[in-house]
């Protein structure tokens, strides 16, 4: 019996404005498929790309209790 060869997958991070990650393994995905829980709707927000995302958008997404504590200072 032969060992087979697998390719490595490459998966692509999206995120919304709000911080929430969409992951993608073949196509661009269309909109952010986050929701709060079972019975609320999707974010449906535009994605775009992890590497394109603004800097408030990555410490959204890496940290949202932190940036949410930033922003209330802020105003």
């Amino acid at each position: 019996m032969e060992a087979s060869v697998a390719t490595p997958l490459s998966v692509s991070v999206y995120v919304c404005p709000d911080g929430h990650r969409t992951l993608a393994l073949t196509s661009l995905p269309e909109a952010c498929h986050h929701r709060a829980s079972r019975t609320k709707p999707y974010c449906g927000k535009s994605v775009q790309p992890l590497s394109e995302a603004s800097a408030d958008v990555q410490q959204k997404m890496l940290n949202p209790l932190k940036a949410s504590k930033k922003a209330s200072k802020n105003k």
